[in-house]
């Protein structure tokens, strides 16, 4: 059986700012993407606001996964 090596506290943290940095941005561009789809292209917003929570849901499934491949 080989031994696992685990990241340190700090590594970690620095992971999770750079996640937290990306939520940030991932915030003001999906408030102008909805502005847009909805003045602009007209949709509805309901639908809009689907879309964005489900690449939402794909990026937390995704940051399970490298989770567990850098770990």
């Amino acid at each position: 059986m080989e031994e696992r090596t685990y990241l340190k506290w700090y590594n970690k943290i620095g992971y999770g700012s750079g996640d937290i940095a990306g939520n940030v941005v991932y915030a003001f561009l999906s408030s102008f993407v909805m502005l847009y789809l909805t003045n602009s292209i007209g949709l509805n917003a309901g639908i809009v606001g689907s879309l964005i929570a489900v690449s939402k849901l794909f990026d937390g499934v995704t940051d399970v996964f490298f989770g567990a491949m850098i770990d």
